[in-house]
C-alpha cells in the first residue's frame, strides 16, 4: 500500500443509520480523481462504517483511536485543503457515517478544517442557503439533501464541477452513469460517492415463522417475490386476525411500489425533458394495486397513530407484517428498541435481533427487476470561496468508501463488532450496547446497493418544491387512507403536475 502517512482516526466501529442522516433517508446518514494505479472496487457494492446505533452523539465516543493508513494511491491530497465551511441541519464531524472522513480530512495529510454552521432542515434550509449565496457568503460544501433535482439545480445555486472530479478516473468510473443521470443542461452538479438503499419492507421472522407463512427473504432468493405473493402473504396474515395489518406505508414508500414497474410519476431527464406519468398505465396500474390491498383490508388504518416509526414497529410487529420504510434505519432501530431498553444493565448483547427487510416486490408485468434507490454526497454552492478544498473533501470520500481495506474491515464491524465500554459517567467500565448485524440482512442490504440485481429507477416529483411534495402526498395518500379512485385523483392533480412541468422543462 502506498501510504503517505499513518493518522489518528475514529475507528470502523462508528456509523450512522440512514435514518440519522439525510431525510431522503427518513434523517441524517454517512470521492476521487485520484491516481490510476489502483484499480478500485465497485463502490455500489460497498458501505464506508458500521452501522451501531441510533445515538447521534456516539460518533466520537465509540472510536477505537488506533492509528489508521490512508492509500494515497487512492487519491494524492495536497495536504493544504484549508478551511471548509460546512451549512447543514446535522453536524457531519459528528456523524457516526462522517466522524472518520472528517479528522482525516482535518489531519496534517489533508491539512482541512471543517466549519459547521447549524440550520433546520426542509425550506428554512433553502431560505438560509439562498440567502448566504445573495450575500456573497456561501457555504463551501453542503450534502445531498441540500439539493432539488431540478428545483434549485437549475436555479444557479450551485458550482458545475465539471473538469474538477474525473468521472472516467478509475476510482470514480462505477458512478459515472449515476453521476450522469443528475446532470442538468449538460452540466453535472453533483457527484455522488455512494449508492445507499431507499425503501424496502421491514418485518419480523418471528412473526412469519409463528403464522405459518412463507419466508420473504426465500421467496426473494428464488425469484418468487412478486406483486402477488406479497398481497396473498398480507391476506393471509389479517385472515388470522382482525387486529393484524398487512402493512404500513406513507406516500413515499408508495411511490417506491410504483417504481417496482419501472415507471416514475414525473420523470425528469438531464437534457431537461420532463414528463408528466400521472396517467401513465403502469402509475395506474400500481396504484390500483394498492387500492385493491386497501379493499382487501389489508392496508393500515391508523390503529397505531398516524406515524408508525420503526420503534413502534419493533413491539408492535406481532400484529403489522409489515413496515415500508429505509432498511439500514429501520433494521437498527427496531433493534435497539428491543435490546438496548433504559438501563444498561437490562441491554441485550452480541445478539442477532428477529428484523429482517426484503425488496419491493418484483412487477411480473415489468421487463426487469426495478427498484428505487437513493445516493449520498455533496455539492458545493455557488459563490464558495474554497472550491479546492471541497473538491478534495468530496474526493476524500469516494476514496474512502472504495478503499479495500477499509472495505475488508466492514462486513466484521457490522457483524462481529468489537465491544466497547462507557469511559465517563456512571457507567463507565460497563459495556455499551451496540447492533450485531445479522449476515443476511449485511448481505442483502449490500445486494439492494448493487445495479448488478437490480434495474434503478428514480421518483424525480420530490426534485421541485416542497409544495409541490406535499400536494403529491396528499393525493397518494388519499388512495391509501380515504379509499379514493387514483384515477379520478390523478386526473384533478395532473394540470398541477403540468404547470411544474412547463416550469422547468428545457424541451
Amino acid at each position: 500500500m502506498n501510504t503517505a502517512k499513518r493518522l489518528l482516526a475514529c475507528g470502523m466501529a462508528a456509523a450512522m443509520v440512514a435514518g440519522l442522516t439525510a431525510c431522503d433517508e427518513e434523517t441524517p446518514a454517512s470521492g476521487t480523481s485520484g491516481s490510476n494505479s489502483v484499480a478500485a472496487p465497485a463502490a455500489v457494492t460497498t458501505t464506508t462504517s458500521a452501522s451501531t446505533t441510533t445515538d447521534p452523539n456516539d460518533a466520537l465516543d465509540m472510536t477505537d483511536k488506533d492509528t489508521k493508513e490512508f492509500d494515497t494511491s487512492l487519491y494524492q491530497p495536497s495536504g493544504n485543503a484549508g478551511t471548509l465551511k460546512y451549512l447543514g441541519y446535522y453536524d457531519i464531524t459528528a456523524d457516526q457515517k462522517g466522524t472518520e472522513q472528517c479528522l482525516i480530512f482535518q489531519s496534517d495529510l489533508f491539512g482541512g478544517k471543517i466549519e459547521y454552521t447549524s440550520t433546520p432542515s426542509g425550506s428554512a434550509f433553502f431560505e438560509k442557503l439562498s440567502n448566504q449565496i445573495a450575500a456573497d457568503d456561501s457555504p463551501d460544501i453542503v450534502e445531498k439533501s441540500a439539493m432539488l433535482y431540478p428545483g434549485n439545480v437549475s436555479k444557479n445555486l450551485f458550482e458545475p464541477l465539471d473538469g474538477k472530479i474525473d468521472i472516467d478516473s478509475p476510482l470514480w468510473s462505477e458512478m459515472k452513469d449515476v453521476a450522469e443521470s443528475y446532470s442538468w443542461n449538460g452540466k453535472h452538479y453533483y457527484y455522488p460517492h455512494r449508492i445507499t438503499t431507499s425503501f424496502a419492507l421491514n418485518y419480523s421472522k418471528k412473526t412469519i415463522e409463528e403464522n405459518d407463512l412463507p419466508d420473504p427473504y426465500e421467496l426473494y432468493k428464488n425469484g418468487e417475490w412478486t406483486w402477488d405473493a406479497w398481497r396473498d402473504m398480507m391476506t393471509q396474515f389479517c385472515d388470522k386476525d382482525d387486529d393484524n395489518i398487512g402493512f404500513y406505508a406513507t406516500d413515499t414508500t408508495v411511490d417506491a411500489f410504483i417504481l417496482t414497474t419501472g415507471t416514475s410519476i414525473i420523470d425528469t431527464q438531464p437534457t431537461g425533458v420532463i414528463t408528466n406519468n400521472l396517467a401513465n398505465p403502469n402509475v395506474t396500474r400500481a396504484m390500483q394495486f394498492i387500492e385493491t390491498l386497501c379493499r382487501d383490508g389489508v392496508s393500515y388504518a391508523k390503529q397505531l397513530g398516524d406515524w408508525v416509526p420503526p420503534q413502534t414497529f419493533a413491539t408492535e410487529c406481532d400484529r403489522l407484517l409489515f413496515l415500508c420504510m429505509e432498511p439500514e434505519w429501520t433494521y437498527i432501530a427496531a433493534t435497539e428498541q428491543l435490546q438496548n431498553p433504559k438501563g444498561v444493565d437490562n441491554d441485550i448483547f452480541d445478539t442477532v435481533s428477529d428484523f429482517a427487510f426484503v425488496p419491493f416486490p418484483r412487477d411480473s408485468q415489468a421487463d426487469a427487476y426495478y427498484q428505487g434507490y437513493d445516493t449520498f454526497g455533496y455539492l458545493v454552492p455557488k459563490g464558495a470561496k474554497n472550491i479546492d478544498g471541497a473538491i478534495e473533501f468530496i474526493n476524500l470520500n469516494r476514496a474512502y468508501d472504495v478503499d479495500p481495506v477499509i472495505q475488508a474491515q466492514v462486513k466484521k464491524d457490522h457483524c462481529q463488532p468489537e465491544k466497547i465500554y462507557f469511559e465517563k459517567g456512571s457507567n463507565v467500565g460497563k459495556e455499551k450496547w451496540q447492533i450485531t448485524w445479522g449476515e443476511q440482512e449485511y448481505d442483502l442490504w449490500r445486494e439492494m446497493c448493487d445495479p448488478a440485481n437490480f434495474k434503478f429507477v428514480t421518483e424525480d416529483a420530490y426534485g421541485f418544491t416542497t409544495d409541490f411534495q406535499s400536494q403529491l402526498a396528499t393525493v397518494v395518500m388519499d388512495v391509501v387512507e380515504n379509499g379514493a379512485s387514483w384515477t379520478q385523483t390523478s386526473a384533478e392533480f395532473s394540470p398541477i403536475a403540468d404547470a411544474i412541468v412547463a416550469e422547468y422543462s428545457l424541451a
